[in-house]
């Protein structure tokens, strides 16, 4: 090899390796970016359906403390009035928002369908059949059932909230 040789191979050497670890560098650093990026965005997308799903439950909840109190309002109402006594709100009028104003009720139901909640579903649907006597029979109750459904709709669907307690724990 001449030195003319030798002096371009050298040249070569000492402009390649950087061109060569440049690119190298280029490469290893775009593909970490890229994977670090599409691993921050999936547990993104992780913290958004877990802080979605920790909002419906508690859209849930506040809806049935709605209907809860409704309901509740409507049994103390109809318990005062099998027992002729006056009560402080219009019977008639709390007779009424139970059918004008369930959409709460509703919109619960199809949230806890729609989050799969089994346990907290079948809670809530024997809290409301509880309920539906109250409903249907009215002041047509005897004194001791009327006062006995209205102390168990008062204290309110409590299977149901333990229940959805144990799904908010877990998001």
């Amino acid at each position: 090899m001449t030195e003319e040789e030798t002096r371009l191979l050298s040249d070569a050497v000492k402009i390649g390796f950087p061109v060569i670890g440049t690119i190298a560098g280029a490469l290893i650093g775009g593909m970490s970016t890229y994977l670090l990026t599409k691993l921050s965005h999936r547990n993104d997308a992780k913290k958004e359906l877990a802080k979605r799903r920790f909002d419906l439950l508690m859209q849930t909840a506040n809806d049935v403390t709605e209907f809860e109190h409704m309901i509740g309002t409507y049994a103390t109402e109809v318990s005062n009035k099998v027992q002729g006594l006056k009560g402080a709100v219009d019977f008639d009028e709390a007779k009424s928002n139970i059918y004008k104003k369930n959409h709460p009720l509703r919109r619960a139901r199809m949230a806890l369908k729609l989050l799969g909640l089994k346990e907290a579903e079948a809670s809530l649907e024997d809290y409301v059949e509880l309920t539906r006597e109250l409903i249907r029979h009215g002041p047509n109750l005897s004194k001791e059932r009327a006062s006995e459904l209205a102390k168990l709709i008062v204290v309110g669907p409590v299977k149901f909230y333990e229940s959805l307690a144990k799904e908010v724990a877990i998001s």
